[in-house]
């Protein structure tokens, strides 16, 4: 009887290492694009050429018709001054290159964000590192 259960355990213990493995690490993948994975959409460079700022998309938006998040990068000859999540409400469409609007200027840089289902965003990067919303 015992080498009978044995062998069982054995069949058991493969099914989970060659089926069940897999499958957590799957899904641990599809969570990790979905929720974290960060791409940069755009860059925008500053008249001077000393600053850069990165519009990023923050894994997908949420289903069907939910929102996006994004983040904003500011950087000084790539060192990151500051940076700011969002939320854009775009009838669940991405963060892409056509939902901001860049405006430089002496001190500080100012982008608007637009989605179909809010009102437009103004967020305010300064070159000392504060940002204003």
């Amino acid at each position: 009887m015992m080498p009978i259960m044995k062998k069982c355990l054995k069949v058991i213990l493969y099914f989970i290492c060659f089926v069940g493995v897999p499958v957590i690490i799957l899904g641990l993948c599809i969570s990790y694009i979905t929720n974290y994975k960060k791409v940069t959409v755009d860059t925008t460079n500053a008249p001077d050429g000393q600053y850069k700022l990165l519009l990023q998309s923050v894994g997908e938006p949420d289903w069907p018709f939910g929102s996006a998040s994004g983040r904003l990068i500011l950087k000084k000859n790539e060192d990151t001054i500051s940076q700011t999540g969002f939320e854009l409400r775009n009838d669940g469409g991405s963060v892409n290159d056509s939902c901001w609007k860049v405006t430089w200027y002496e001190t500080y840089v100012e982008v608007i964000l637009s989605g179909k289902e809010q009102p437009d965003e103004r967020i305010t990067l300064c070159f000392d590192g504060s940002v204003d919303r």
